[in-house]
């Protein structure tokens, strides 16, 4: 190993003028031109996602009338069990099966066609 006059091998005489000029380079900031800035603002500004307006849409409707019923009536499950109810009352009304023909006499006392259901206002008033 050689050494210089100062008592420092060259090595750190060089690192020594490396730490020299990176404190000047610390030491003296230079500010950005208005043109850079102006520029770097432009592109920034350019990249930053729009906003987006929402045009409104169709109106939202609320449920409609068969979600409305079906929820009175205490949901599908109900509502198929009045709808299979209905049809088989239908059913048997107008076809009228063998094994029903007597069992109004039998429940009412009388045939069906002698007995009055929706009774006038004067059966009412004999009462009293």
């Amino acid at each position: 190993m050689t050494m210089g006059n100062d008592g420092m091998r060259p090595e750190d005489r060089a690192e020594a003028g490396l730490d020299d000029l990176f404190a000047m380079a610390r030491a003296a900031r230079p500010a950005p031109s208005e043109a850079l800035m102006a520029r770097v603002l432009a592109d920034a500004l350019a990249e930053q996602p729009k906003a987006v307006v929402a045009a409104p849409g169709p109106r939202q409707r609320g449920p409609g009338l068969w979600a409305r019923l079906t929820w009175a009536f205490g949901g599908a499950g109900a509502v198929a069990g009045m709808g299979t109810a209905a049809v088989t009352g239908l059913f048997l009304g107008l076809v009228q099966p063998a094994g029903l023909a007597g069992l109004d006499e039998a429940m009412l006392g009388a045939p069906l066609e002698t007995v009055e259901l929706i009774p006038g206002i004067d059966v009412l008033l004999e009462g009293n």
